[in-house]
């Protein structure tokens, strides 16, 4: 078997003739003459790469305060430009004029002072300059304030004193009496549906947290009328449909279904009166949403 690293004739003659090569152009390239440089003279200098200047410089926005030229004013009539220019700021301006929207005039320069958020550097500054007119007081327009806050909608309270039929009211309808806000709206409601309709208003009392003291105001607000009142049938409903209702538990809606079982069919309330756990106040109670078809 022929070793993998012996060579033959041909093949050693031409690794001789590479390393010859080699040799030769290294040899060469030792040989040739090496470039000088020119010495580097004491003035001359390395140029710097100049710094980075952003093509468009940023700009910031000029937070520089209402240039202030006081001219005199009539602060019943004044627009909002001449009461900047006379020391006010914006809200103080806005406010100003949200007064006279709301009918608010001033008659005399020191009613200024009412102005909320006027300090009395600004009041001192500007007092020589305010002229009120004399005589009649200046007719109150519609005008517009130029900041963006007057574009909200005045607020206008809709609370009336008003009688409702509380089996057909909603929750807005509810919120328009005086005293009902939305959390109290939406738990009359909410027991109206537990219970199948009210059939007095006095049943309200009964919500676990309602505030007592505003139902005193507004019970006589309130009407019900016992012909919506969704009944619940005694000789056709199951046990847990009956203990779902506020005025019954579990141990009597159990009894009330045990007894028609017995009796097959009940027919009126009487048929309750025999059950101990029963009592006539839950009876009276229940009477306006059972039915015995």
């Amino acid at each position: 078997m022929k070793h993998p690293f012996l060579l033959t004739l041909t093949q050693w003659i031409g690794v001789a003739c590479l390393m010859a090569s080699v040799a030769a152009i290294a040899v060469f390239i030792w040989l040739l003459p090496q470039p000088s440089l020119p010495p580097l003279a004491a003035t001359d200098t390395i140029a710097e790469t100049p710094a980075y200047t952003p093509k468009f410089p940023t700009q910031r926005r000029s937070s520089a305060p209402w240039q202030v030229s006081h001219c005199t004013f009539d602060p019943n009539t004044a627009d909002s430009i001449t009461l900047l220019r006379n020391g006010l700021k914006p809200w103080q301006a806005h406010n100003l004029i949200k007064y006279r929207q709301k009918g608010g005039v001033f008659r005399r320069p020191e009613d200024l002072k009412r102005l909320y958020g006027l300090t009395k550097t600004q009041y001192q500054s500007m007092r020589p300059y305010v002229r009120i007119s004399r005589g009649k007081a200046p007719e109150q327009t519609q005008e517009r304030d130029t900041f963006p806050r007057d574009t909200f909608p005045k607020y206008i309270s809709h609370k009336r004193d008003t009688i409702l039929e509380l089996n057909t009211a909603d929750t807005t309808q509810l919120q328009m009496l005086r005293g009902i806000g939305r959390w109290t709206a939406v738990q009359i409601v909410r027991y109206r549906q537990q219970l199948g309709g009210y059939y007095s208003p006095i049943q309200l009392r009964e919500i676990p947290h309602i505030n007592q003291q505003m139902l005193d105001t507004v019970l006589s607000r309130f009407t019900a009328d016992t012909t919506l009142i969704k009944t619940l049938p005694v000789n056709r409903i199951s046990v847990a449909q009956l203990q779902r209702h506020p005025y019954l538990s579990f141990t009597q809606a159990k009894t009330i279904y045990e007894l028609r079982r017995n009796r097959i069919t009940l027919h009126s309330l009487s048929d309750l009166h025999n059950i101990p756990s029963l009592p006539d106040s839950t009876i009276s109670r229940i009477s306006h949403y059972l039915s015995f078809e």
